[in-house]
């Protein structure tokens, strides 16, 4: 495994980095509309998609340095969604249970050209019961932010065979999405809503299916630059904001931990980009996907709130760039499982 970028990654994240450079609004704010556009310009849509979808087969080694420059900045991030979808329904079509809806057999390579978004649900309130010839999902879960013209949300349903990904097409009978809430995230309800694509459990034998392998090392890189992102805001802020004539950051008790977590980042991010190197290779990642996000995910609570306490009482208010990154933080970092239940899935893995 390389232990630096190689040029085509640094030249990933340089193009992304000055993108999202050109649109940022006052206070850091990025919109939605304008993230997905420079997204679709650069053609990062189609880096893991194979060539039979017309992709470019980069894999994931590209994919993660995409997404944790998105992290970095707290960006309305389409990417990581439609790359799901894409895995979804190639999972469906492997697994041979077919598709409901022929949009949803042509989504790959309509991802790939950015014409095809979707909302990326977070909870555990979805359930999938047998009705009829097939399933229907009804519940509650919530969505952290609605991509440009989503055709599809993608949401987690609990299953008798355990957690199940479905994609369902909005405006599908039976789905609604009430929003923003106080919040700033939008409730998404279904009630006997038939999916497009349902995908096989997650876990099979306690071991993560490839789709959820896929989804966990792509949450790792974004939790990973959520956490870089505050990191350096506190920075920045430690070694300006003076206090009884000095700076705060000479202050043993704001450097240290700064200090700290720089270590933690660098350690992170080599276990993330050994996780997509394996993925690529065919090689297990299992493990190295497990517990990356586990460790990025505490990082990334752990370096947004002391970011936070950096900005005193100006990294309380909403127009604080570094709340976007503890709320972005709080949301994300149990997205594919709580860090504590990762640790102990990564444990049993190792033991197998």
């Amino acid at each position: 495994m390389r232990l630096v970028h190689d040029d085509v990654q640094r030249d990933l994240t340089r193009a992304v980095r000055a993108a999202l450079n050109e649109v940022v609004g006052p206070g850091g704010r990025l919109d939605p509309v304008e993230v997905h556009a420079c997204l679709v310009e650069l053609g990062v849509f189609a880096l893991e998609l194979p060539d039979a979808d017309g992709g470019l087969a980069f894999g994931m080694d590209c994919a993660v340095p995409v997404c944790e420059e998105l992290g970095r900045w707290a960006a309305p991030d389409s990417y990581r969604a439609g790359a799901l979808l894409a895995d979804l329904v190639r999972s469906v079509e492997e697994a041979g249970t077919g598709l409901r809806s022929p949009a949803s057999a042509e989504s790959p390579a309509l991802i790939g050209v950015g014409k095809v978004t979707a909302g990326l649900a977070v909870g555990t309130g979805i359930v999938a019961t047998p009705a009829g010839d097939g399933l229907r999902l009804s519940g509650d879960c919530v969505l952290p932010e609605v991509p440009p013209q989503a055709a599809f949300h993608v949401v987690p349903a609990r299953h008798g065979d355990g957690t199940v990904l479905a994609a369902v097409a909005v405006g599908s009978p039976g789905l609604t999405v009430d929003g923003p809430r106080a919040d700033e995230v939008w409730r998404l309800s279904l009630e006997d809503v038939t999916p497009d694509a349902l995908s096989p459990p997650l876990h099979h034998d306690g071991i993560p299916s490839p789709l959820l392998v896929r989804a966990r090392i792509r949450q790792a890189a974004y939790l990973l630059g959520l956490a870089s992102g505050a990191h350096r805001l506190a920075v920045g802020r430690a070694a300006n904001r003076r206090q009884f004539g000095r700076g705060i950051g000479e202050n043993q008790a704001v450097a240290f931990p700064l200090a700290e977590q720089y270590a933690h980042l660098e350690a992170v991010r080599l276990l993330v980009h050994e996780a997509g190197w394996d993925a690529d290779g065919g090689r297990s990642a299992a493990v190295g996907a497990t517990q990356s996000l586990a460790y990025a995910a505490e990082l990334a609570l752990q370096a947004t709130a002391h970011a936070v306490h950096v900005h005193g009482a100006a990294g309380i208010t909403t127009d604080s760039p570094v709340q976007r990154h503890y709320r972005a933080a709080r949301m994300e970092a149990t997205r594919w499982g709580a860090p504590a239940s990762l640790w102990r899935e990564a444990g049993a893995l190792r033991l197998r």
